[in-house]
């Protein structure tokens, strides 16, 4: 893996390869240098070590801790000589110990269940005792009652007559006979009925107490042997256990000798076909150099007969370009000279028009001639009339005046129509030398214009003709240039088939080179795939003998477990049979001293006082000696307890010993130097402090709750901690999530999370769009700073800011991705729900909340503009997040599904009108949400 890591990775310039000098104490490097780059947290072994501990599993942090109230830390022991266990540690010695942890675990099991047993024995042994004795005082003291005298008083009176009290263990005779026994005195022969039935009744008890004594040695008898059968299968268990595993050595031996053979002939194998395979190279190779000396050959003559061509037509080119800028050329100035005929056509047609121009105007001035003429007649025809009659005196008055003044104006009309008809004749004289002038310019024009076409005719068929020589000289050129460009190509590929050829040059050296190198690689592989193969067929050793060794031990294992289950039936029928015998023997001890205390009467009452004296103060002696006697037990049993809980002590110690030493694994080396962060357990935070700067802490969410919850001394020290060290918080399980901002708040770098859509994802997005989702946030500098002081003081919880938004709209507010489907479609009715999470010790309070109203059937552009706003008192502004979320409040269901949300760090928030953005459950911005926003004006004080 950690090859494969290298090779991927590494050879992509992707992977973070830790400096090999690197010490415990060296600065980790900079978010910055780690840009771009891959950084793999996992174990890296001590120095000297081979071996690391795998003892940091999050589902098992989740539901268990390390102990840390006994001052024994287990892992302390993992890389040290320890040859046996105490209740307050490990014993250690420099010495070289050949047990193994099982071993010593057996050893610290077998020792505990030794002196529990001890123990166990004891504490039968001294409740009987203090059983025993409690009856005898019982006894004594309602025989003492029934004398009417304590034991000193008896003692007294004894002491001081002729009789004497009898000393333990003598016999005693009154009247009648009297025997002692241990536990009572016996009067026999007496007078009275109740001592003869008290007499006769204790041989019963005698009988029963000699039972149950049977009975209780048979069960301490068989409690023995039981004790020595589990001692002996436990004995037999651990012979079956070394067998068992001198027999997996030898076999996991004899495995890796054939699975070293076997691999040393694979590579064998796999070096021949690669020496085959470098050979097949070399061949094919030499083949390649060949093709490509042919081909390189092939392209020089190509290139030669292109370059040749290109020249040609490089030539041809040059010359039907020249030919086309002469005939364009040419074409140009017969062009230039059919203008300039067009020209002067152009003005002789301008003429022309003038000329016409003129004629009209003299045709025009003619006929205004020849009518002026016209009217002048017309007019002294009519004077003539008048005059006429003037003269023949049709007209009153002076006729002589009137004819005269008509005569004149007559006279005036005959002018005029003289001076129109002079003017007329004038005119007429000027429009016929116009009109000789038009034709002769009509016939100039017309030659002008045949001028001006033949002039044109021929300048386009010279224009056709350059046109014909450039599209030839265009088709030479595009010629030219194309084989130019096949000479280049021709050219490039000679040099490319030269380099190929070098190139194939180059690899049949190198394939040579490898193909040596793989035939001796091949030779050595073989040479050492015969050792291993013979090294295989004689160290395998026989196991034969370690197999007749495991199943003679298996049986001999049965047998004692035979044994053993039946030792442990006898013992809990003889336990039985003893708790049977101590029954019947309490109640005939009940009876017997019912019978003894009426016995007592009446001796007292027929004045037997010497007697019944006598036996109170030998049952007050007797209960005294079996008092002794468990108070010895008592002590004993102190003893064999302290011992037992010495040993079980030691083995509680012993088996967190063997479950670390069963975790400590061998690691790859290349691996652990690959690796930059070190994974670890958190056992107390002074042990913590010593370890190297790589080393991560994990801790599962509750567990910073807890330690949050202990006060501000121990979120101090997971602040100093994580100032040089790294930590990392997870939630607590697969499908749930857990705040992140109370593991930031105390200095955490990681703050794992399940792609869970929630209201704490919603605030991990939010702390992550401080700087546009680009990457890693930097840490408040008072989790950074070398002094923190007071807590409160570095959050500034003394220097609170008080956070208000008002909710005024909202735009193109979607439904809910979350409607189930068959829910019948209905127009949105949204609230807003705004939160604040503090990063101070306040996080373990529920987070203050604010609601808006309901706004009814409308999610394009819902109003709220409400008089109450959400305000808040944000203790530690630097990690404190304001969370915006948009639900959709359904009457019938009564349930509230989610629209949208947004989370904004405080120290981002900006007073004034704002545009918070909405994001799905999906963290997305697309589609129907691709608009949708809330406006909000805030304050910030």
């Amino acid at each position: 893996m950690a090859k494969n890591i290298e090779s991927i990775l590494g050879g992509q310039g992707f992977l973070y390869t830790p400096d090999p000098k690197l010490t415990p104490t060296s600065a980790l490097p900079s978010p910055a240098d780690l840009i771009g780059k891959v950084l793999i947290k996992s174990k890296r072994a001590m120095s000297g070590e081979s071996t690391v501990l795998n003892d940091d599993f999050d589902d098992e942090n989740r539901i268990a801790a390390a102990p840390e109230s006994d001052g024994y830390d287990s892992e302390d022991d993992v890389y040290n000589n320890v040859v046996a266990f105490t209740s307050s540690g490990s014993i250690k010695t420099e010495a070289k110990n050949n047990a193994t942890y099982e071993q010593l675990f057996k050893t610290a099991k077998h020792d505990a269940t030794e002196a529990n047993a001890t123990a166990k024995s004891l504490s039968i042994q001294y409740d009987d005792a203090t059983r025993r004795a409690a009856q005898a005082q019982n006894h004594a003291d309602a025989l003492l009652r029934d004398v009417g005298m304590s034991y000193e008083e008896l003692k007294k009176k004894r002491g001081s007559g002729s009789d004497h009290v009898a000393e333990e263990g003598t016999e005693i005779v009154f009247d009648g006979e009297v025997a002692f026994d241990e536990d009572r005195v016996v009067v026999k022969g007496a007078e009275n009925k109740a001592a003869e039935i008290a007499a006769a009744f204790a041989e019963t008890v005698e009988e029963s107490r000699l039972v149950f004594s049977a009975a209780s040695a048979e069960a301490r008898s068989e409690t023995e042997l039981f004790e020595i059968a589990r001692q002996d299968l436990a004995e037999m268990e651990m012979i079956l256990a070394e067998a068992k595993e001198a027999l997996e050595e030898v076999s996991n031996r004899n495995r890796r000798l054939k699975e070293a053979a076997e691999r040393g002939l694979a590579e064998a194998r796999s070096n021949r076909e690669y020496a085959d395979n470098a050979e097949s190279r070399v061949a094919a190779v030499k083949a390649l150099l060949d093709k490509s000396h042919d081909q390189a050959v092939s392209s020089e003559t190509v290139a030669g007969t292109a370059d040749a061509e290109a020249k040609i037509s490089e030539e041809r080119a040059c010359e039907a370009e020249a030919r086309a800028r002469k005939a364009r050329a040419k074409a140009d100035n017969e062009k230039e000279k059919a203008n300039k005929v067009s020209k002067k056509e152009d003005e002789l047609e301008e003429k022309l028009a003038s000329y016409r121009k003129v004629q009209s105007e003299l045709i025009e001035a003619i006929n205004s001639a020849q009518q002026r003429a016209d009217d002048a007649v017309a007019m002294s025809d009519k004077l003539t009339d008048e005059i006429r009659e003037a003269k023949s005196g049709s007209f009153d008055g002076d006729a002589k005046k009137v004819a005269e003044r008509k005569l004149k104006e007559r006279q005036s009309c005959m002018k005029n129509m003289d001076v129109a008809l002079a003017e007329k004749l004038t005119l007429e004289k000027e429009l016929r030398d116009a009109e000789n002038k038009f034709e002769d310019l009509r016939r100039k024009t017309k030659l002008q214009a045949k001028a001006a076409a033949s002039a044109h005719k021929q300048a386009d068929q010279l224009g056709f003709i350059a046109d014909q020589l450039e599209d030839h000289a265009l088709e030479e050129r595009e010629a030219a240039n194309l084989r130019n460009t096949a000479c280049a190509k021709a050219k490039q590929s000679v040099k490319n088939y030269d380099a190929v050829l070098t190139s194939t040059e180059t690899q049949l050296s190198e394939a040579e080179r490898a193909a040596e190198e793989a035939r001796e690689l091949a030779i050595v592989s073989r040479e050492k795939a015969e050792q291993l193969t013979k090294d295989a067929t004689e160290g395998v050793q026989d196991t034969s003998s370690l197999e007749e060794d495991v199943s003679s031990a298996q049986t001999d294992c049965e047998a004692f477990q035979s044994v053993y289950d039946l030792a442990k039936e006898s013992k809990e029928k003889a336990v039985w049979r003893a708790a049977e015998a101590r029954l019947a023997h309490e109640k005939n001890c009940l009876s017997l001293a019912s019978l003894e205390r009426d016995a007592m009467s009446e001796l007292l009452q027929k004045e037997h006082a010497q007697q019944a004296e006598l036996l109170a103060a030998n049952a007050w002696e007797n209960a005294k000696a079996l008092a002794e006697i468990a108070k010895d037990l008592k002590e004993d049993l102190a003893e064999a307890n302290s011992v037992a809980a010495e040993k079980a002590g030691a083995l509680a110690i012993a088996t967190r010993f063997k479950e670390k030493k069963r975790r400590v694994q061998p690691i790859s080396q290349t691996l652990s130097k690959l690796t930059l962060l070190h994974s670890c357990s958190h056992r107390t935070w002074a042990k913590s402090m010593k370890k190297p700067n790589w080393t991560v802490h994990n801790f599962p969410d509750q567990k910073i709750v807890k330690m949050a919850e202990v006060g501000k001394e121990e979120w101090t020290k997971m602040v100093e901690f994580n100032k040089n060290h790294f930590s990392r918080a997870y939630p607590p399980s697969s499908s749930r999530n857990y705040n992140p901002l109370l593991p930031w708040a105390m200095g955490c770098q990681f703050s794992s999370m399940n792609f869970t859509r929630n209201k704490f994802m919603l605030l991990n997005d939010g702390r992550f769009r401080e700087n546009g989702n680009t990457g890693y946030v930097l840490k408040p500098e008072y989790l950074c700073s070398d002094s923190l002081g007071d807590l409160d003081d570095a959050m500034g919880c003394h220097r609170p800011r008080k956070v208000t938004i008002r909710i005024l709209s909202g735009f193109c507010l979607p439904k809910s991705i979350d409607i189930m489907p068959g829910i019948q479609k209905r127009t949105i009715n949204p609230f807003v729900v705004v939160t604040l999470y503090d990063g101070s010790p306040a996080s373990l309070l529920p987070p203050p909340t604010f609601s808006s109203g309901v706004v009814k059937g409308n999610g394009l552009n819902p109003i709220w503009d409400e008089n109450e706003a959400a305000s808040f008192t944000c203790l530690n502004p630097a990690l404190g997040i304001v969370s915006f979320a948009v639900y959709d409040h359904d009457d019938v269901s009564k349930k509230d599904l989610f629209i949208g949300g947004a989370a904004i760090p405080v120290s981002c928030m900006r007073e004034g009108y704002r545009c918070v953005s909405l994001f799905d459950s999906n963290n997305s911005r697309s589609g129907a949400m691709k608009f949708s926003s809330l406006l909000v004006n805030v304050k910030i004080i």
